[in-house]
């Protein structure tokens, strides 16, 4: 060992001989022998000086000459450098690449992170969304093919056949099997389960006729039913063991395995036990467009105010549904503001079993007068007007005038004194202290700044025409009891937020106007439920589209709600983070992450 260092100590004392030496050099002792060879090199010179003769330059240059020949070696170096820029400026672009960590703010805690339960709670569902992968996913409102590698339907539409990808495969590296599509439409079925997708899947066999292929039998044509298959696909063989009554508590609902882009890594827990992180990694195996972001963490907060706060402090570096009233300036500078177009609209139902909303003329005065551009500055200029209860429906009704709206409370009997504000049932007195029933309405309205000027906007327009209006802000599970069980206020207002199917049944079928139920204006009208019928049995998109036509004007008609504007969700994202689309079109709230794939953090050359 030894020896090879001082073998390669001369080796480099003979390159670089200026190299200073404890030892006196042998070229700088006297030697003959030296000497003759400089005289015969010096009398046979070569026209190119080997690396030998090249050591003694420093001796035969004087210092001008060796000035010129650094100056010389510097400009070759300098020139050789402009060129290797120019080159790869022009032959190369910098391209995203693997790498970085995005942390997003999310409000609540995981509970049931698989896809039969976590439609029922908004903090799985958006984790469920990248840990699994579902036959079909949604792109806008439109469904197309995901673990499917092919479908086709029967002439009847109701049998649909779906061959799986090849190349599908779980995070603990089994392939996605028809088995596995099977297994989870059951479970879904499964009473035990009480999965919120059951009524989705209600009639409907799933049939495994071979590894890769599985078939539907629908009891009738569903036009809607490809989208009710965006569901997450459960590995059969990690689940088909726990039993279903004990199936939310297994813990693979903590610890997830899916066959979706990023695959479960980490969480972390408080003092308390409550989960205050959960951190997933890109899955290098899924089949689809593979992510550049390494990691997504999600940091948990207990209400939106800690989660704007940690926003506003760089703890992480996205929040949904947030719009940071406080800092509207820094917004534009600190963070992208991507507007999330969901299928949902702000809406105030009328509650129509109050006495006072009894007359359909009261209700038509009430929607007449509504200013639906100021709905639109309430939401500020992020909602575009509706006209009915299909969110992406252009507006089409028509308001009426101030003294319409009056003429129609007359003719209703709500007369307004000389002397008064409000307006009494006629017949009665008109002090309002002697027990006249008055025009007097409540509003309920969750604890939304945005849906609260809503309200306030409503309660201006109808106090033009004499009716008192009291507003109502109340916490999300207080304004759920009394809207949905209690039924005491005159006027709901609120965001509906449609699934991909867009299915209005929840909402105006007759026996959801019961307790619990979200047909909120308590509305029980045949033709209405004979409309949603028409809906459902759709067997072509154009009769699809004449049914819908035929529903939102059977239920405009009878004015049991005013159908406002469509707002645009904010979801803000931090600029560190490149890639970002700022208006996105989704089905779902989970869907945002499906602009995720192009989002990056590190760059790198690539030749062109």
């Amino acid at each position: 060992m030894n020896a090879l260092i001082v073998r390669l100590r001369a080796l480099v004392k003979r390159v670089f001989f200026w190299w200073p030496s404890a030892a006196a050099s042998e070229e700088r002792a006297p030697d003959a022998t030296a000497d003759h060879a400089m005289v015969v090199a010096v009398t046979s010179p070569r026209k190119i000086p080997t690396l030998r003769q090249l050591r003694y330059a420093s001796r035969v240059l004087n210092q001008t000459e060796r000035r010129i020949v650094w100056l010389s070696g510097i400009l070759l170096l300098v020139s050789l450098g402009l060129v290797v820029g120019v080159t790869a400026e022009e032959r190369t672009v910098r391209v995203p690449v693997v790498g970085g960590t995005v942390s997003e703010a999310l409000i609540g805690e995981p509970n049931s992170i698989n896809p039969i339960d976590a439609p029922g709670n908004d903090v799985d569902r958006d984790i469920a969304a990248l840990v699994f992968s579902g036959l079909f996913r949604m792109n806008g409102m439109q469904p197309e093919p995901d673990l499917a590698e092919r479908y086709d339907w029967s002439e009847d539409r109701k049998t649909l056949t779906v061959t799986l990808r090849e190349d599908a495969r779980f995070h603990t590296d089994e392939p996605v099997t028809a088995d596995d599509v099977q297994f989870t439409i059951e479970s879904i079925q499964n009473p035990a389960r009480s999965s919120p997708l059951a009524s989705s899947f209600r009639k409907v066999k799933a049939i495994a006729t071979d590894v890769r292929t599985v078939q539907f039998q629908l009891e009738s044509p569903d036009l809607q039913f490809l989208a009710a298959l965006t569901v997450g696909i459960l590995p059969s063989g990690l689940w088909q063991d726990i039993p279903a009554a004990n199936a939310r508590l297994a813990d693979l609902n903590i610890r997830p395995i899916g066959s979706g882009p990023y695959r479960f890594k980490s969480f972390t827990r408080d003092a308390k036990g409550l989960v205050r992180s959960y951190t997933l990694e890109r899955f290098d195996r899924w089949y689809g467009v593979k992510p550049y972001l390494k990691t997504i963490v999600f940091q948990f907060y207990p209400d939106r105010k800690q989660a704007e706060d940690a926003l506003r402090a760089d703890l992480v570096q996205a929040l949904a549904f947030s719009p940071l009233k406080d800092d509207t300036q820094g917004d534009s500078v600190r963070w992208y503001r991507i507007q999330l177009e969901l299928p949902q609209e702000t809406v105030a139902f009328f509650n129509l079993k109050q006495k006072l909303l009894a007359d359909e003329r009261v209700r038509r005065a009430l929607t007449g007068v509504v200013d639906r551009q100021e709905i639109v500055e309430a939401w500020r200029g992020r909602a575009v007007p509706v006209g009915g209860p299909y969110p992406f429906a252009t507006a089409t009704s028509s308001p009426v005038t101030l003294d319409e709206a009056r003429t129609l409370l007359d003719a209703a009997g709500w007369k307004l004194s000389d002397s008064g504000d409000v307006r009494t049932l006629s017949g009665s007195s008109t002090s309002s202290t002697s027990g006249a029933p008055t025009l007097d309405l409540t509003i309920l309205v969750p604890n939304q700044v945005e849906l609260v000027a809503v309200a306030e906007v409503l309660k201006r327009r109808w106090s033009l025409i004499g009716v008192k209006v009291t507003v109502v802000s109340l916490e999300p599970e207080t304004f759920v009891h009394r809207a949905t069980i209690e039924r005491d206020g005159h006027v709901v207002v609120t965001n509906v937020l449609l699934g991909p199917e867009q299915d209005l049944f929840p909402f105006w079928w007759s026996s959801q106007a019961s307790s619990r139920g979200l047909n909120i204006s308590g509305l029980g009208d045949r033709d209405v439920d004979m409309a949603l019928e028409m809906v459902r049995d759709a067997t072509s998109t154009a009769s699809l589209q004449d049914a819908r036509t035929s529903l939102s004007n059977t239920i405009r008609k009878i004015s049991p709600a005013i159908f406002l504007v469509r707002p645009s969700s904010p979801y803000l994202v931090s600029k560190q983070i490149l890639g970002v689309t700022e208006q996105v079109s989704v089905s779902r709230p989970a869907d945002r992450f499906n602009d995720l794939m192009n989002w990056y953090m590190k760059t790198g050359w690539r030749w062109k």
